[in-house]
């Protein structure tokens, strides 16, 4: 019995020591992901989840920045990451996109008002927009391009979605986009301003949640697609991203 337990302590621990370490890159994209509190964000828990199921690889977060993400990537800084989609930005980039393993949304928030319905979000004309520095926005055609978007609409930007829904609640601006993910994490924190928004019933965009992986990578785009099939079916998807209320997908 001992002998057992030495053998399998010995093979963890040789499995720990050559796993290939890849680097996945973190921004702030909460809930997704908190840089500065990584022990709340849902990245962190699913790479976490991924390290407990396999032992080929060992996945480690690389904080960066929504802006600084790509010109971290071609410094080599991270080879993976994850909750993003090739549209918003990664066009022109050596990356593989995984099969979407989860569906997200994002919605626009406007402070609660008598004269207030869902007519409010028909058109964006002479509105305050708000958003988050960096992020991709189907109402601005997925740009990040300060002249395109300070010639077309009155934006205030902010550095996470954190600040734009305090604008907000402050009546600082007129329509916020958030992800409707951050809304119920905010309300599990915060319920008594549930009441205090109105949120459209439409979306600014569907989020089709891809892992991007570096062209001729150490790990390949087949290895995630397999694995999160596998983590899905063992229910550890589910029970992790659920949560949170995203939609898991199936290969």
């Amino acid at each position: 019995m001992k002998l057992s337990i030495l053998i399998l302590g010995l093979w963890l621990s040789f499995n720990a020591y050559t796993a290939d370490v890849i680097k996945v890159g973190l921004y702030d994209f909460p809930p997704y992901a908190f840089v500065t509190e990584e022990s709340e964000s849902i990245a962190v828990q699913l790479l976490d989840a991924m390290n407990a199921f396999q032992h080929q690889y060992k996945f480690v977060g690389v904080p960066t920045t929504s802006k600084r993400r790509y010109l971290d990537f071609e410094k080599n800084k991270f080879d993976m990451i994850i909750f993003e989609d090739k549209k918003w930005g990664w066009q022109d980039y050596p990356v593989i996109a995984s099969y979407p393993f989860a569906t997200g949304y994002e919605v626009y928030v406007t402070l609660a008002k008598p004269e207030r319905d869902q007519s409010f979000f028909n058109d964006f004309k002479d509105k305050v927009m708000i958003g988050v520095l960096g992020y991709h926005y189907q109402f601005a055609d997925f740009s990040t391009d300060p002249e395109f978007l300070s010639k077309n609409f009155k934006l205030i930007q902010t550095d996470g979605q954190k600040k734009s829904l305090e604008l907000i609640l402050n009546n600082r601006g007129d329509i916020a986009v958030l992800s409707r993910e951050y809304l119920n994490y905010h309300f599990m924190q915060s319920p008594q301003d549930k009441d205090k928004l109105l949120i459209s019933d439409k979306f600014d965009q569907i989020y089709n949640h891809t892992v991007l992986v570096r062209e001729n990578s150490r790990i390949s785009i087949d290895y995630i697609n397999d694995l999160f099939e596998r983590m899905r079916k063992k229910g550890i998807l589910d029970a992790l991203l659920g949560q949170y209320g995203l939609e898991i997908n199936k290969q």
